[in-house]
């Protein structure tokens, strides 16, 4: 069996080609639901991190088409997710600024799925009773353990569903760092406090009078993928739909703004766009990335000068092909962990030849 699944989707096709994609790489990645018994819990975890659609959020076909899927083999489907600090905010108080449950309807999302899927905003939980501490002796960067949301508990089988997308703090955003939506608030700030442009952070912890006296370690993103340790065992499947991707900036759609107008990040529009997913999350990430360097390639000069220049302002991720896909710190630190192997073979169908080669050389 392939260690992912791809299929490409010609720019322009209609939405049935598209659902056939995700549902044809779906069942095989997943040797055909095998591991899915009647009556389990199946937890779908989307990007939702704003209100803003795909590509800024997961393609609501992608969410649409799983549950489907899974509901029609007798689970039951919950999609859930809480969306990023400037958009949602919950603290000990209770939730005082947004909604996940409002932002899964904006973006498209919750109009695909059919009454009997459940949705789930984790914000909307008891701040002590629905979050609970995983500790892990393989979690180095997080001594004192993190808060996750007790859907991780009450579900039998987790799906990852992630975008493409590119981030300014992380240089990309993809299936590791989409995990982050499972946090609660505080453990979600302690990590970001690692990272670069963190002072926003610290505005808003301030103001929500949430702990940020956190030593400085600079270890952002060793411990963004140690969060995949508390859903390892249930983690079935990470899925992509890539037929766009924001490649500069991130995650929101408008993430900075230049006296006073919106700075939108880069969306590009591959002529091929690819479907793709695998059991295992590293490759799934690797393919991502090799995905995303692939379509940067072609951006326009002003995009991309843009782009070189937030990154080394960053200082700590990189540009998009600059590096190989192995290499990126959340592949790096995941095969450390042994969350999944470094492979590069791959099923492929209705994809370019050039298109795939180029990719099996950014994988090899």
């Amino acid at each position: 069996m392939s260690i992912a699944e791809l299929r490409g989707v010609t720019k322009g096709a209609p939405s049935e080609e598209l659902e056939r994609a995700i549902r044809e790489v779906f069942l095989a990645a997943t040797g055909g639901l095998a591991w899915l018994k009647p009556g389990q819990t199946v937890l779908l975890k989307p990007a939702v991190n704003s209100p803003n659609p795909y590509p800024a959020t997961t393609h609501p076909a992608a969410v649409g088409v799983l549950a489907r899927e899974l509901s029609s083999r007798g689970a039951r489907v919950v999609v859930g997710d809480q969306s990023g600090i400037g958009h949602v905010m919950h603290t000990p108080r209770g939730v005082t600024k947004g909604s996940t449950r409002k932002n899964l309807q904006a973006c498209g999302i919750a109009e695909k799925l059919d009454p009997d899927v459940e949705l789930a905003a984790f914000e909307e939980g008891d701040w002590d009773k629905d979050f609970f501490l995983f500790k892990n002796d393989k979690a180095a960067h997080w001594p004192n353990g993190f808060y996750m949301t007790r859907w991780i508990e009450k579900a039998d089988h987790i799906i990852n569903l992630p975008r493409l997308s590119t981030h300014s703090m992380a240089g990309v955003t993809l299936g590791f760092k989409n995990l982050v939506g499972l946090m609660r608030e505080d453990s979600r700030i302690e990590f970001h406090t690692q990272g670069p442009f963190f002072d926003f952070m610290k505005s808003w912890a301030k103001r929500e009078k949430i702990k940020i006296d956190y030593p400085r370690s600079g270890d952002f993103f060793e411990k963004i993928t140690e969060v995949a340790l508390a859903i390892k065992d249930k983690l079935r499947l990470t899925l992509f739909v890539g037929t766009q991707a924001q490649v500069t900036m991130g995650p929101d759609k408008v993430s900075y703004r230049l006296l006073g107008k919106p700075l939108e990040s880069y969306v590009t529009t591959p002529d091929t766009g690819l479907v793709f997913a695998s059991a295992d999350p590293v490759a799934a990430e690797a393919v991502a990335i090799a995905c995303m360097a692939e379509m940067y390639r072609g951006i326009p000069w002003r995009h991309r000068a843009f782009q070189k220049t937030l990154m080394a302002m960053n200082g700590q991720a990189k540009e998009l092909g600059s590096y190989n896909a192995w290499d990126n710190p959340f592949v790096a630190h995941a095969l450390r962990l042994g969350l999944g192997a470094r492979h590069a073979d791959f099923s492929a169908h209705g994809v370019p030849q050039d298109l795939l080669t180029r990719l099996q050389k950014s994988l090899g």
